[in-house]
């Protein structure tokens, strides 16, 4: 298989000009010369710099570099006590991928709030004081259920977020929550892959963002490409490699909400397998699987992960 052009050490920009142009891996550029194949929309440098980087070897590093990295990473915590232990203790990692998988109602939009209000909490109180960016392809945010999450975390955790002086503070906190949430409505794939090659845009005014949700990273694609699997599958490997580009580069935590399939006739077993299949599961550190029960409460199942064994947890509320 050829190299995708998002694997080449090029900047976003340059990597954008050629996707847009038609030029998705390259083997695309190599059957005429380049000089006279891209200078229809790209600079006499700018073909040099592609030349260079289209020749250069992909970086290896050793298992060792890896292993440290792996121990050195940052975590926050969800401040869902069974779902740390889950994740090893720490929570959600910096610096990578983690996927939740679910069906339709859930519960992976009250998950993806939790997680947004509680990476965004002070240090001193179990978050890392850091932003999200909250990608919103369904309609499911809602600024009521957002306030709703942020008056449950602030009143349901054992050490009190809130002040022996009254409602006050606890009304200014739950605003500083709030404020940390950065909401984009996509509607279409084009939309969303467009959004994501400008992440750096996005990060240099926003100082803070640590997190990045995608609710649901799969209905843009869906929608799309009903029809045309094989564009679907091309499209999820691109961004699969985008997402990781992205998540090491700014050392964010990136979820992604995809979309289970229907589960006919196992309604107390959460269904692991996505729509997307495992295009995800390839690039992400942890795989989740997210049910609501009769109950009301909610069962999460680790069911891959590169980084701890696999177990379940249960959550009477998120």
């Amino acid at each position: 298989m050829s190299r995708s052009v998002l694997s080449l050490r090029l900047p976003v920009y340059l990597q954008t000009k050629l996707i847009q142009n038609g030029y998705h891996t390259v083997a695309d550029f190599d059957e005429s010369p380049l000089a006279e194949d891209l200078s229809h929309f790209l600079t006499q440098s700018e073909v040099r710099s592609l030349a260079s980087a289209a020749q250069a070897q992909p970086p290896a590093h050793s298992a060792w570099f890896i292993r440290q990295q792996a121990r050195t990473r940052s975590y926050f915590s969800t401040r869902l006590r069974q779902l740390d232990a889950l994740l090893g203790g720490g929570g959600i990692p910096l610096g990578c991928l983690t996927e939740v998988v679910g069906e339709a109602g859930g519960g992976q939009t009250e998950l993806c709030l939790r997680l947004c209000l509680a990476a965004r909490l002070p240090a001193a109180q179990g978050g890392l004081g850091i932003d999200s960016v909250y990608i919103d392809t369904v309609g499911s945010f809602s600024y009521c259920g957002a306030v709703q999450a942020a008056h449950r975390l602030c009143t349901s955790q054992p050490e009190r977020l809130t002040d022996e002086n009254g409602p006050e503070l606890s009304s200014s906190l739950v605003t500083s929550l709030l404020d940390g949430i950065h909401v984009f409505r996509v509607y279409a794939a084009h939309e969303l892959m467009a959004l994501l090659y400008s992440f750096d845009q996005i990060a240099s005014h926003i100082a803070q963002v640590g997190l990045v949700v995608v609710n649901t990273i799969s209905w843009p694609f869906l929608a799309s490409f009903t029809g045309n699997i094989a564009r679907r599958q091309v499209l999820h490997a691109e961004l699969a490699h985008l997402l990781s580009q992205i998540a090491s580069k700014h050392k964010v935590a990136i979820v992604l909400v995809s979309q289970a399939k229907s589960a006919f006739g196992r309604s107390n077993t959460p269904s692991s397998s996505s729509m997307d299949g495992d295009v995800w599961t390839r690039v992400a550190a942890n795989r989740m699987s997210l049910q609501r029960r009769p109950d009301g409460g909610f069962k999460i199942a680790l069911t891959a992960s590169t980084m701890h064994p696999s177990g379940e947890a249960f959550i009477n509320d998120i």
